[in-house]
């Protein structure tokens, strides 16, 4: 019996294949391009481990496109031919993994918590869970499962600053941006090119107003970020964020034509569809058409890739950034398609998210469209009962907020004051703080002043 880099045994008598997977996982917890790479060559080294067949497949899952289910479904019935064999540990992935291609995505959670309750240094199953809860908007739970662990974690253990982001962006999510700060900058000293640190931190300076502060956050880290994943232009994301509210609208279209969605890129060639790309693009346009800012034929594209996910239900949140792409763009058509298909979905009740499209999405999908109509009474109407909910479609507060920022929208078109001083109210008890100098909202805020 082998070990990986944090001593943790693993099923494999290929000395090879546990240093390949070790890269892997290196790659993984720091967000580069090349972590599939290393764990083929580490099934490569040995075809029958089985630990690699199951991380590869909750990998594979991470993308969102239900066409490489087959695969993961091979993968995991190679894992499970072993499983007699292997650590109760790796059998507890197989199960994760089963529970995960099931769409049961609560029961996967649980089962990588147990995990890290035995291995707490297990920063794959840690990183996993996280982002798995963080499609869910279980932002307690983040916090809980990094702060049950963070005594297991010292400088001395490999993954160490990885380990901090996730507990930082956990934190932050919960409302605790002292200490999210604190971890972030610290997982950043360790490590400058860690992205998942600098976007925790780039959190904390959203919720706080520090706009400023956040442009020069990125702007001192960007030259770290070679090799990395998608996770690049949702760092841009986060700067054009910064640039709106400052209302550097100019500024904010530069850097999304060149950094957030630009189609000659390396990473949108690899993947075209990244489905987080889908809610930058889709998310960051809207916020500026609503400040009444022209985006050209930018809408296009991501339309053009929301149109290839009218069946795809593996995540919510991105559902309904497809619905405002769609709607924005005047393909009311294909966007009535996907609501009917979420309906659909929402009807069968399988697995954790057809409630959550039923509650919730139906109704938010449905209210963008009306929104891009014009039809703003409707709006108020489907989004006033849910909105309190839209935590459930996943996505962090800086990204959630657009549906509130859509809501206000409505109500103020509708003068209704009434409605704006309990979204300021809300937005204020979410934890975003100096409402008054955010564009989003000055307007809301001196209506009903």
């Amino acid at each position: 019996m082998l070990t990986d880099e944090v001593g943790l045994e693993v099923t494999t008598d290929s000395p090879a294949a546990v240093d390949l997977f070790n890269k892997a996982m290196q790659s993984a917890r720091t967000w580069r391009m090349d972590a599939g790479e290393h764990m083929k060559a580490a099934l490569a080294a040995d075809p029958d481990f089985a630990h690699a067949q199951t991380v590869m497949g909750l990998m594979m899952l991470g993308l969102r496109k239900p066409e490489v289910y087959p695969m993961v479904r091979q993968l995991l019935a190679a894992a499970k031919r072993r499983e007699a064999d292997l650590t109760e540990r790796e059998r507890l992935y197989i199960r994760a993994l089963e529970l995960a291609l099931d769409g049961q995505s609560t029961g996967a959670i649980s089962t990588l918590e147990t995990v890290t309750v035995s291995h707490p240094t297990d920063l794959f199953a840690l990183r996993t869970a996280q982002m798995d809860m963080f499609w869910l908007g279980e932002s307690d739970w983040m916090r809980a499962i990094t702060e049950r662990a963070a005594p297991a974690w010292s400088k001395d253990v490999p993954g160490y600053g990885p380990f901090l982001s996730i507990r930082a962006f956990g934190l932050e999510e919960a409302g605790d941006l002292k200490a999210a700060e604190r971890y972030g900058l610290e997982a950043l000293e360790v490590n400058p090119s860690d992205c998942w640190g600098a976007h925790a931190v780039a959190h904390v300076l959203e919720m706080q107003a520090r706009h400023g502060e956040g442009i020069s956050l990125l702007d001192g880290l960007k030259d770290n970020w070679a090799g990395a994943n998608h996770i690049i232009h949702h760092l841009w994301w986060h700067h054009c964020l910064f640039q709106v509210e400052n209302g550097d609208y100019d500024g904010a279209l530069a850097v999304y034509d060149d950094y957030v969605r630009n189609p000659d890129s390396p990473l949108v060639k690899a993947i075209p569809d990244m489905y987080f790309d889908i809610q930058n693009g889709a998310s960051l346009l809207l916020r500026l058409e609503l400040r009444g800012v022209g985006v050209g034929t930018r809408w296009e594209d991501i339309a053009d890739i929301s149109e290839g996910r009218l069946d795809n239900r593996s995540n919510v949140f991105t559902c309904a950034h497809c619905a405002i792409a769609l709607a924005r763009s005047g393909r009311y058509d294909k966007a009535e398609t996907l609501l009917g298909n979420v309906r659909t979905f929402a009807a069968a009740g399988e697995g954790t998210f057809a409630p959550i499209y039923k509650s919730v999405a139906a109704p938010v999908i449905e209210a963008v469209i009306a929104h891009s109509k014009g039809e703003n009474q409707k709006v108020v109407d489907l989004l006033m009962p849910v909105r309190r909910g839209f935590r459930q479609m996943g996505g962090s507060h800086a990204q959630r907020d657009i549906f509130y920022q859509v809501l206000a929208d409505a109500a103020a078109k509708l003068g209704r004051k009434d409605i704006l001083t309990i979204l300021i109210g809300e937005v204020r008890g979410l934890g975003f703080q100096h409402i008054e100098d955010r564009s989003s909202y000055a307007g809301a805020v001196e209506t009903v002043q």
